[in-house]
């Protein structure tokens, strides 16, 4: 796919939502009756969904050989579809467009996500007619353009191209652009400099005071601000795709906090703010840093970080770019997430844009690759172990049913083998009121809390929960993943499809094909024994069971 950068209509700025999680890390026992919440998105029970993605993916990799087999003909074959089509504009800028273009290609190119074409205007004062860019070719198009209004037939196209349902990303000096251009101000939501002022808009400020954003329509100029310095930003709404895999805040390094930003704020939905401090010469005001903004049937996505090369080094926009980028052209994310330890607020995080490289391990695992190992026979449990607890374990019907006792602690079935780096997969099916988990990499040695089972833990459990993140088990540590959004993956009384990804410090974990937790967790250790937990209940409660089936593991070494 293609991409092309600009801004789309606004009415409507979304209050923040408080996503922080606070489980109960003592015993982590539900006593409350779950059940799948209605949400908006189309769910498909597992046994559908799953067989139809390894059908697609058998059908891709059908396709690919034909590719191969096309291309060693000398047959000439069109670009990876695969990829984001992306057109970057430049030529003209009040900041160093030659410098940064260049360094915002790369940040795209660099993940493997998108294919970027640039186009350069007319340099100032000399004809923008022949500027006339072909827009309806790109997924997405990313302006880094200040300067000349466009002709009006270039501008015409551009509105038609967004709002008919093409991407549009604005960055940094780009919402400066066309203050007299009803349409493109309405794109990006708000806007500074030229001439901009309290006709062109209200300002928009989250309030610490009141937890929600405010809309501000006194006089004043549009568009501010103080010192180039470190801050952090403060995702506002943690559950947009965009910031679904980011940390809850993190620091950029030194950039332009862009403050007092006026417009019309239609459509507009504030995902990240940032306290333009005083002492540096800023508002005062926690103002915001990320949008997003629907301009008829096209998504924008609007990024105040960016001024020059230092500040395109913070990973904090790098990957924000990244991820807005890819979900003005599609909707979605598909990115990883951003680990915690790399984005904190304690430190910005830096990158030179051309280190950026694909990941090797973005997709999720292949369960048709070659290298996939049974180890459950679904007979009997030959290379199992019991560790702890009296809970019980059975096979019945090629399943594992493992079932509570009451007064036990924690127990657990571990194989007898230990292993190192490797893709696991699983499916499970838990009885609401039992929380449950498989172990990871764990240990069990008679020098530790006697023989106590520890380490890292896939939580399982009924929606909502925390099905998919990472605890530590029997460590004191908690959670491993901090940050839990997502809390529906899971589907009530049916069986669940688990994908884990074990390579050196990294975890990754996906239910129901949905991306989970990706993190690294370097405290743990990288080899051990897999355990299919029974959970310890509370006294006159349970029975409980949690089944397995199909648990395979695929090494990596």
């Amino acid at each position: 796919m293609m991409i092309l950068a600009l801004a789309a209509p606004a009415q409507d700025i979304a209050a923040t939502r408080d996503m922080s999680t606070t489980g109960d890390n003592a015993d982590r026992i539900r006593r409350r009756k779950l059940s799948r919440p209605c949400g908006d998105r189309l769910r498909l029970p597992i046994q559908f969904v799953y067989p139809l993605i390894e059908a697609m993916k058998k059908f891709f990799q059908i396709f690919v050989s034909s590719v191969v087999v096309f291309a060693c003909c000398g047959v000439s074959l069109a670009s990876d579809d695969s990829s984001i089509s992306v057109l970057l504009i430049d030529g003209q800028n009040n900041h160093n467009w030659k410098e940064t273009t260049p360094l915002i290609q790369q940040t795209l190119e660099g993940c493997g996500r998108f294919q970027v074409d640039v186009v350069t205007s007319p340099p100032a004062g000399e004809e923008m007619g022949t500027f006339d860019p072909t827009f309806s070719d790109y997924d997405v198009v990313v302006s880094n353009y200040n300067g000349q209004p466009w002709s009006e037939k270039t501008q015409k196209a551009f509105e038609a191209y967004v709002a008919g349902g093409g991407g549009f990303v604005c960055v940094h000096a780009a919402d400066n652009a066309f203050p007299d251009w009803n349409a493109y101000n309405r794109m990006i939501g708000v806007g500074g400099w030229g001439g901009r002022s309290e006709k062109s808009g209200p300002y928009v400020r989250w309030k610490e005071d009141l937890k929600r954003f405010t809309r501000d329509a006194s006089p004043g100029r549009g568009g501010a601000h103080g010192k180039r310095v470190p801050f952090i930003v403060v995702v506002r709404d943690r559950d947009h795709p965009v910031t679904r895999g980011l940390p809850g805040s993190f620091m950029q390094t030194n950039d332009e906090l862009y403050a007092q930003l006026r417009g019309p704020a239609e459509n507009m939905h504030v995902l990240a703010t940032g306290f333009s401090a005083p002492e540096s010469g800023g508002s005062g005001e926690h103002e915001p840093l990320l949008m997003t903004v629907q301009f008829g049937e096209g998504r924008v996505f609007h990024t105040t970080l960016g001024h020059d090369a230092h500040a395109i080094s913070g990973v904090a926009f790098q990957a924000t770019l990244q991820r807005g980028t890819e979900w003005a052209a599609t909707g979605e994310v598909t990115l990883p997430p951003v680990d915690s330890n790399v984005l904190t607020s304690g430190e910005a995080a830096l990158r030179d844009p051309s280190s950026i490289m694909p990941d090797e391990f973005t997709a999720i695992p292949n369960l048709q690759a070659d290298g996939w190992v049974t180890i459950f026979n679904g007979k009997d449990l030959s290379g199992w172990k019991q560790k702890n607890g009296t809970a019980t374990y059975r096979v019945a019907d090629g399943v594992v049913v493992g079932k509570t006792a009451e007064g036990s602690p924690n127990s657990f079935l571990c194989t007898e083998k230990e292993y190192t780096n490797f893709e696991l997969t699983f499916e499970v099916m838990v009885d609401a009121g039992l929380n449950s988990g498989v172990q990871i990499r764990s240990l069990s040695r008679s020098d530790y809390k006697n023989g106590r089972v520890h380490g890292p833990q896939i939580e399982i459990e009924t929606a909502p929960g925390e099905s998919g993140y990472v605890y530590s088990e029997g460590t004191g540590r908690g959670w491993i993943t901090t940050e839990q959004p997502i809390k529906d993956a899971y589907l009530n009384d049916q069986w669940n499809r688990f994908i884990v990804r074990a390579a050196g410090d990294r975890i990754q974990t996906w239910v129901n094909v949905e991306a989970i937790a990706d993190i690294r967790d370097p405290e743990s250790s990288q080899q051990g024994f897999i355990g299919l937990q029974v959970h310890s209940i509370q006294k006159d409660t349970g029975p409980f069971e949690v089944r397995w089936r199909d648990v395979r593991i695929r090494p990596l070494d």
